[in-house]
Order: structure tokens, then sequence, then C-alpha cells
């Protein structure tokens, strides 16, 4: 038993030190480039549900602009296609497909500091019944928008250490 709790530390150790060798570091350490940007991005507001729901992921994950030094400017689209029918030809499956573009500019030059467009998928199932339906295509479209607002947070905050002054 003890052989194996060793051999779990010297793993550990080896990963620990590989990670640190190749440049690897947290993100959102102390000090980093990344944790700078909390309360520095003013999100701008786009119009329907899905956008707000973007929006108010991105203010969450960044932080509501105190100072803002930069500007998130997003686009929010999705595609409905049917994936499934049923033998008496309904749809019971819905595939929905969102793309957001985005693009961060600095306040005080306008320079764009990194644009990108991002996309992710889900699904939602159909009923004969009308509401749970809708209900259902909601959640799908919310899941959608905050799926798209962490990949434009994990893009910026990626690429923050080659912009960040």
């Amino acid at each position: 038993m003890s052989l194996f709790n060793r051999r779990n530390v010297i793993t550990a150790l080896a990963l620990t030190a590989t990670l640190g060798a190749c440049g690897f570091s947290p993100i959102y350490g102390t000090g980093t480039a990344a944790s700078s940007l909390t309360g520095k991005i003013e999100v701008a507001s786009g119009k329907g549900r899905e956008n707000f729901v973007l929006r108010e992921r991105l203010v969450e994950r960044f932080g509501f602009n105190e100072h803002p030094k930069y500007k998130l400017n997003f686009t929010y689209d999705i595609d409905s296609t049917g994936l499934a029918i049923s033998t008496t030809a309904e749809i019971t499956r819905y595939n929905l497909v969102g793309t957001s573009a985005f693009k961060l500019t600095d306040t005080a030059t306008g320079a764009v500091l990194i644009s990108g467009t991002v996309k992710s998928s889900t699904a939602y199932s159909a009923t004969s019944e009308t509401f749970p339906t809708r209900t259902a295509e909601q959640d799908a479209r919310s899941r959608i928008a905050v799926t798209l607002a962490d990949q434009i947070v994990l893009r910026i905050t990626s690429t923050a250490k080659q912009w960040v002054k």
C-alpha cells in the first residue's frame, strides 16, 4: 500500500516539474495579465434574450466595468435544423449551432487588440406540446450563449499577456 502512495507522489512531482519546464502558468494567477482585466472591460449590449444571456455571462466572468480600458463588441447568430424525424414526419429533435464574432478594442486608441469567432452547438427534443418544446428551445439557446461567452473569455484571457499594457 505504501509503495502505491509513493508512486502517486513521484508521478505528481514529475508532472509538476514537466509543466513548469514547458512554461505552463495559470491564467488567473495573482499578478497575471488575465487577472488584471477584471473590471476593465466594458461589454456592449445587444438585443434579444440570448444576447442578454451572453452579455451577462461575459460581465460575470470579467467583472463589472469600474474603469473600462477596453470595449468588447460581439455578434450572436444561431441556426436551427431538424435533426430527427419520426415515422409520422414530425421533427422530434432540433440541432442548434451558435456563432459569435467578437472584437476587443482599446478605448484610448481604438486599436483592435483581439478579434475572432467562436462556435458551439447543442440540441433539444421536441414534443407534441408547444410549451415544453418552447421551454426546451429557450434552455438550449441559453446554454449556447453561456458556452460562447466562456469561449470568448478563454480566447481573451489566454492572449492577454501579448497585449495588456
